[in-house]
């Protein structure tokens, strides 16, 4: 299921359209389902475990070796396909593997969609990565000049604490129209500003 319903994305894509109207900033909204594979990961949790139940059930019920080495494969690509679940996610990948894929994803996402090559360096991107509860707001460097990064510290909390209750898209709205307000007031809109980005929530 989609994080975002599309009235939500579109009732983001207004609030990002509202708040340009009062700054040169361009706010780009990138909502991820996960910002990596975890192959790894997810390989070492599907092996560990269908060895351990094979041999359990080996030992237990006295059942042929060949019996169990033929039910350890589907056994593993169950567990791997699970161990793409959010929650699963969450539990076995260590906290900084995952904020590490998350900073990473957001850097890709930044230069992807063409948050650093505004006219002005005036690009903010919000960035959301589902499975990892995870969220980055990163600003090119005519922000930057005028904003203080850790500014944005209190709307990454914002939207952390909206994706744990299920809420990212008030969550969203909520952040960019906070944002809006900052740029307003230190990066206000000037004659001839042009939108050069869509404001339409991006989907990765």
């Amino acid at each position: 299921m989609a994080l975002l319903s599309a009235d939500e994305k579109r009732s983001i894509e207004q609030a990002v359209a509202a708040a340009e109207r009062n700054t040169a900033g361009e706010l780009v909204v990138v909502v991820a389902a996960r910002s990596a594979d975890y192959g790894v990961f997810r390989a070492s949790l599907a092996a560990s475990l269908a060895v351990a139940l094979g041999a359990e059930t080996a030992y237990l019920l006295d059942v042929p070796l060949w019996l169990v080495f033929s039910a350890q494969l589907p056994v593993g690509a169950l567990v791997y396909l699970l161990a793409g679940h959010s929650a699963w996610l969450r539990w076995f990948v260590p906290k900084a593997v995952r904020e590490a894929a998350v900073t990473q994803r957001a850097f890709g996402e930044f230069m992807q969609h063409g948050v650093g090559s505004t006219r002005e360096r005036s690009g903010v991107l919000v960035f959301v990565s589902e499975a990892e509860h995870r969220a980055i707001i990163l600003a090119d460097q005519g922000i930057n000049a005028r904003v203080a990064p850790d500014e944005w510290q209190k709307d990454i909390d914002t939207l952390i604490r909206a994706i744990r209750e299920g809420q990212a898209a008030r969550g969203l709205v909520a952040v960019v129209e906070r944002i809006g307000d900052v740029l307003a007031e230190s990066f206000p809109r000037q004659p001839g500003d042009q939108n050069e980005l869509s404001d339409a929530v991006r989907e990765v």
